[in-house]
């Protein structure tokens, strides 16, 4: 498993690189790896850009998943956008990448967000 927390989107992406070596080095392949950085970035972006708080990420291969937990020492919660947001909007395009991505297995904790995505996702 790994782990970390990140403030700001530079220390994100280089947390994130270093979450796409840990799964290459799991075995996983490049499609993988990359849907688990989407997922990852939207997730960590949205805490980071929205709630102006730290941010902690957790991730491994459970099975035939790549778990990806992220969550806030903030209080506010991100409601996932089922429909397809409008192109112009403001908000909902993220968590609606991420449960695409995710073929909507995601579940909303007290202070967080659980995201699996099946290994061998094509998008």
């Amino acid at each position: 498993m790994m782990k970390f927390a990140v403030d700001n989107l530079t220390e994100m992406h280089r947390s994130l690189q270093r979450f796409a070596e840990y799964l290459r080095g799991a075995g996983l392949d490049e499609d993988d790896v990359f849907n688990s950085r989407l997922v990852g970035c939207e997730l960590l972006t949205n805490v980071i850009r929205h709630c102006g708080h730290t941010a902690f990420f957790s991730g491994d291969v459970e099975g035939e998943l790549i778990v990806i937990s992220v969550s806030s020492e903030g209080a506010k919660k991100f409601e996932l956008c089922r429909g397809l947001p409008d192109v112009l909007a403001e908000s909902g395009r993220g968590l609606y990448i991420v449960n695409a991505v995710c073929s909507g297995n995601i579940a909303f904790t007290g202070d967080g967000i659980t995201a699996r995505i099946r290994i061998g996702t094509k998008i």
